[in-house]
């Protein structure tokens, strides 16, 4: 028999929600950012891919939400079966951000020294000037750290959800008395 709960901080639903909220605002403030200054430490067209993927990744998170909230059972279900794909691609994503940064990092260093790029910008004055105090290796790692920390947090995520989804889903088969559908999924 396995545990019923295992893992779990907070309530199946209440932290699910809370949950998904933090992840859709990480992953929308770190997709904007990635649109407005990606282009510092990547190509253009990989930071519009970035930036692109953690917008899908918010997504996905707001449909859990909308599913926990509203108790839809065919929203957290569509929930259940698109995360597991977001989450390889957010995998691979790690790794092509991170040898991205480790090939560009003597262009992110250059910026740094006042140099201009292709497009005319420089660093001065500009949100990209916040990682200049920082070593490049330190800053690299950093990066990677918090893009670690948000897969994690969206790996949690897609298990709370799932534990929701297969409650919903097994609920009427586990009890022999008559009970509501919400106050059956508050019983333990």
């Amino acid at each position: 028999m396995w545990c019923n709960n295992c893992c779990l901080c907070f309530p199946v639903r209440g932290g699910a929600m809370w949950l998904a909220g933090l992840v859709i605002l990480i992953n929308a403030i770190g997709g904007i950012l990635l649109f407005l200054w990606g282009a510092y430490f990547f190509s253009s067209t990989m930071a519009m891919l970035f930036a692109g993927f953690s917008v899908i990744q918010a997504i996905t998170a707001g449909i859990a939400f909308l599913g926990l909230c509203n108790w839809s059972y065919m929203m957290t279900r569509m929930f259940v079966f698109v995360e597991w794909l977001v989450a390889f691609l957010a995998t691979a994503r790690i790794g092509m951000m991170a040898f991205q940064l480790e090939q560009n990092k003597d262009q992110i260093s250059s910026e740094c020294w006042g140099a201009v790029d292709d497009k005319g910008y420089s660093p001065e004055g500009t949100a990209a000037a916040f990682y200049c105090n920082t070593p490049i290796n330190t800053f690299i790692m950093l990066f990677i750290a918090g893009l670690v920390v948000d897969y994690v947090l969206n790996l949690y995520m897609y298990f709370v959800v799932w534990r929701f989804y297969v409650r919903m889903r097994l609920y009427p088969f586990q009890k022999t008395i008559a009970m509501g559908y919400e106050q059956g999924l508050y019983e333990i």
